[in-house]
This record gives structure tokens, sequence and C-alpha cells, in this order.
């Protein structure tokens, strides 16, 4: 069952959800985005994209080389991260 409700985003976090993800999958990825973040603990790592794993040990604390190496692969702009 799904219910419509209206929540107040940051404009700058809606233009990255319309860059980078389909209009007919948006529900879909922000409700997997809420429940990944309520309940972190069930989150498969096999489901987990490669670019996402790599995201989230970018936003780690690790060696500058490795943070480098992965913004690299990544194609971002690393300095935001060291």
């Amino acid at each position: 069952m799904h219910a419509n409700r209206t929540f107040s985003l940051d404009i700058c976090t809606i233009q990255m959800l319309n860059d980078k993800v389909r209009p007919t999958m948006r529900s879909k990825f922000v409700d997997r985005a809420i429940q990944d973040r309520l309940n972190p603990i069930e989150i498969d790592v096999e489901q987990l994209g490669d670019r996402r794993l790599m995201l989230i040990l970018l936003s780690r604390d690790i060696s500058e080389p490795t943070k480098r190496a992965l913004a690299l692969e990544l194609g971002i702009n690393v300095e935001a991260y060291l």
C-alpha cells in the first residue's frame, strides 16, 4: 500500500535526484533510501552497487592516496573529501 505525503527537501537534493533518477523510479528510490537510513543493519551489502560502496568508503577516515584513487574511479573532485 502506498500513500502520498508532502515533505520539504533541499532544492539541491531535488536537482540531484532529478539528474540521477528516472521520473518513474523516484518514489521507489526515495523509499529505499529512507528504509536504508532507518534500518541500517538490514542493508544487504551484496545488493549495493560498486559506486555506492566506493562513495561510502570515500566518506570514511581512510588514507589520502586511497581517497584519491576512489575519487579518480568515481570521476569526482576529491578535495571536498580530504
